[in-house]
């Protein structure tokens, strides 16, 4: 049995939508980003031939603050138990030693115990647990509607008061305020970025910072990929009522579904104030996981 992991290739495209369909048949979003990963100039995205099948995939991406992401670990069911996603972590750490990378990180769910197992096994710790929280955009109360009588009980207020912050100085001193309460991550996509002023300008550079400067309330709004599928609530300061409206006219703006949010079960008042506004819990709590080099 030849085993051989090389970089994706635009012809691999139709095998490895059906490695994820296989490997994960809940979870599948690669037919929406395999072009982005394959042609990645930081990154890579690997997959692995078992005489000459392509059977599993792995991507290791540089965020912001120049870590990496270890992500889209697909193995097809019966493949498993060979050693292939022992052979993805040690080219990681190859890919980590040759571009000077000294931090990596991943997630799993939190019962996914093979998953934590795996990472475990080169040196990952547990570096925090978060929850996820949705809201589909339907129905969700809008500039100058008011919240139904479940939800909130006072007419939610129009976005006009926020404003986004390009200054990179600024959405830092508003990020890095947050750090300890969120537990050190703002998460999009299930890509989990430690908050640091790295991260603080990119997303000031991306628009995805807001600012209401006569309440003080903030809140970061934006989508790692898929933006037609969820609009992702990074951190947020402030009532959920107040930016709320920003954030469901920004979702139906680029045509989202929902708007999803991740937080450590710690920040039990994140909770309450989402669930007061309507959002709805995710079934199971997710964990990321992190390695110092």
């Amino acid at each position: 049995m030849q085993i051989v992991l090389r970089p994706a290739r635009p012809e691999d495209r139709a095998r490895v939508i059906e490695v994820e369909a296989g490997a994960t048949p809940n979870l599948q979003y690669l037919p929406k980003v395999f072009d982005m990963f394959a042609s990645d100039p930081q990154g890579e995205f690997g997959v692995v031939e078992v005489d000459g099948t392509v059977v599993a995939c792995g991507k290791l991406t540089v965020v912001p603050d120049g870590s990496a992401w270890l992500e889209a670990l697909r193995v097809m069911p019966a493949y498993q138990g060979l050693g292939i996603g022992k052979r993805f972590y040690e080219r990681f750490f190859e890919l980590a030693r040759l571009k000077g990378i000294t931090t990596m990180r991943m997630y799993t769910g939190l019962r996914n115990v093979v998953s934590k197992g795996l990472a475990e096994r080169f040196g990952f710790h547990l570096a925090a647990t978060y929850r996820g929280a949705y809201l589909p955009v339907a129905g969700a109360p809008g500039p100058q509607q008011t919240a139904p009588a479940t939800t909130v009980s006072r007419t939610v207020p129009t976005a006009a008061g926020f404003r986004q912050v390009r200054d990179a100085g600024r959405a830092t001193d508003l990020l890095m305020s947050l750090k300890e309460r969120w537990a050190g991550f703002l998460v999009m996509n299930r890509t989990f970025y430690e908050v640091t002023p790295a991260l603080s300008a990119w997303l000031a550079g991306r628009g995805a910072v807001y600012e209401n400067p006569s309440t003080g309330s903030f809140v970061t709004l934006d989508a790692r990929f898929m933006p037609e599928q969820s609009l992702h609530i990074g951190v947020f300061n402030g009532p959920v009522e107040e930016w709320l409206p920003l954030a469901v006219e920004k979702a139906a703006a680029q045509g989202a579904a929902r708007l999803q949010c991740m937080f450590p079960p710690t920040a039990e008042d994140v909770q309450a104030a989402l669930q007061a506004c309507g959002f709805m819990l995710e079934p199971s709590d997710c964990i990321v996981m992190e390695v110092r080099i």
